[in-house]
């Protein structure tokens, strides 16, 4: 991909509502270029985006689980964590059956999930750039609606009221 690429890319999702800034940190060695990516606040989820030397991009996200979700967690019987984490797989994969998953600390410990959407060059449409991005978006949402599910006691009142709406 080339600087016209990255160009092009930051254009179509600034256009569509997203934050976009120059990636700042070392990139992959299969990267040309990177781009840190988020939504509007007040909730902002972070997306990373990487222009392959291929020709390729990738789109991914990660979702750290809570200290709070983390301890919760690790209080339940081991059988009860392998279903919360196979239910959450089962839930992202229903939105995302394209996307690379990655379970971070294990099925009985996880920690965070790492999803990526791999775009081959063409496939790297405006359209396509953008509900992918809002896919990931929505693996974020669905994450931590399964841990707040689960967990309800772990949500703390907001100080105000707050709308917000985002594509």
């Amino acid at each position: 991909m080339t600087q016209n690429s990255k160009d092009r890319v930051t254009a179509w999702l600034t256009s569509a509502g997203f934050i976009v800034a120059p990636l700042n940190t070392a990139l992959p060695s299969n990267a040309e270029w990177g781009l840190a990516v988020s939504t509007p606040p007040p909730v902002q989820v972070k997306l990373r985006i990487f222009g392959l030397k291929t020709g390729g991009i990738v789109i991914g996200m990660g979702v750290n689980f809570s200290d709070k979700h983390r301890e919760e967690l690790i209080r339940l019987p081991v059988e009860e964590r392998i279903r919360f984490s196979a239910t959450m797989l089962d839930r992202v994969l229903s939105i995302c059956p394209y996307c690379r998953i990655a379970l971070q600390g294990g099925v009985t410990s996880p920690v965070a999930l790492v999803a990526e959407i791999l775009l081959f060059n063409d496939e790297i449409t405006r359209q396509r750039l953008v509900d992918d991005s809002a896919r990931l978006v929505n693996v974020f949402l669905i994450v931590n609606a399964l841990l707040w599910e689960k967990f309800p006691h772990t949500i703390t009142a907001p100080q105000q009221s707050q709308s917000s709406s985002f594509i």
